[in-house]
């Protein structure tokens, strides 16, 4: 008697790889964590452009003030107070600061030290500490307080130390 036996099948070729639906995971999570890192830096960048924006607004005030108190011009130096109640600027403040020929020389630029900008349900204020550089060299520090209507700041006050 002769038993026939049929054929083995072929081998099959033993896959040495990760099942498809774990290497479709990593690839997924690789390109959240790529667009992640995208977003984080696209806000981080805006938040940075945003500040830059701001301390420039902030700074022309200030170099507009500056301005108005070298030509002694107390009507644009009052032009730049915000017309809120707790700012007191008078106009006899501004005639004795301005007497101080010293203080009002050309600005060639500032030097910001530290800035503050906050928000809350009364606006936006920002309080800076700086320093006036002179085009004939000298320097003068001095602190401002600034209020944000719309989409313009308004001085609150400026102390010169």
């Amino acid at each position: 008697m002769t038993l026939y036996l049929p054929p083995l099948p072929p081998a099959q070729p033993q896959s040495g790889g990760r099942p498809r639906w774990v290497l479709i995971g990593i690839g997924a999570g690789f390109l959240s964590l790529v667009l992640c890192c995208a977003l984080f830096a696209f806000g981080g960048w805006q938040l940075f452009s945003g500040v830059i924006d701001e301390t420039t607004a902030i700074q022309q005030v200030v170099r507009d003030f500056m301005d108005a108190g070298r030509r002694q011009d107390i009507a644009a130096a009052e032009a730049l107070f915000a017309d809120a109640g707790s700012v007191s600027v008078s106009r006899d403040d501004l005639e004795r600061l301005f007497a101080n020929r010293q203080l009002f020389r050309e600005v060639e630029g500032t030097s910001l030290r530290s800035f503050n900008i906050s928000s809350n349900t009364k606006g936006t204020t920002a309080e800076i500490a700086s320093t006036l550089n002179y085009t004939d060299g000298g320097t003068q520090p001095f602190l401002a307080r600034l209020l944000k209507e719309g989409d313009r700041w308004w001085l609150v006050r400026i102390d010169f130390s």
